[in-house]
């Protein structure tokens, strides 16, 4: 039950990351606002979806595999992590009025779904 877990969980977060990727503005916007469309702002929302990914896809080989996939969760909670803390330290006038929110919604639901994942994992 766990190994399809960790390969459901891993396939939405490399769906984010793919998204980040291909059109890091139109999936960074909610979160970063206007600054999304500039280009510094496009080449780093497309290196976090790098990173996400290669660390989403590590996950999801070595559920796939039969193989513990803790190191790689525990990954994806240490970053999300980051994520979170860097958004709730930024200077909230500048960002859109639900970025704070809706970044603690979602990096600390996966993020969590990643600590308990990774607690599981032998």
């Amino acid at each position: 039950m766990n190994r399809r877990l960790v390969i459901g969980y891993a396939a939405l977060r490399i769906g984010y990351a793919v998204a980040l990727l291909v059109a890091p503005a139109r999936t960074a916007r909610p979160w970063l606002g206007e600054v999304a469309e500039e280009p510094g702002t496009t080449i780093a929302a497309r290196g976090l979806g790098a990173r996400d990914l290669v660390i989403s896809s590590g996950a999801l080989a070595s559920a796939a595999s039969g193989r513990s996939a803790r190191s790689w969760l525990a990954a994806c909670a240490a970053s999300d992590a980051v994520d979170l803390l860097a958004t709730l330290a930024a200077d909230g006038d500048r960002l859109p009025a639900k970025a704070k929110p809706a970044t603690a919604a979602a990096a600390g639901v996966f993020g969590a779904a990643a600590a308990v994942l990774a607690a599981r994992e032998a």
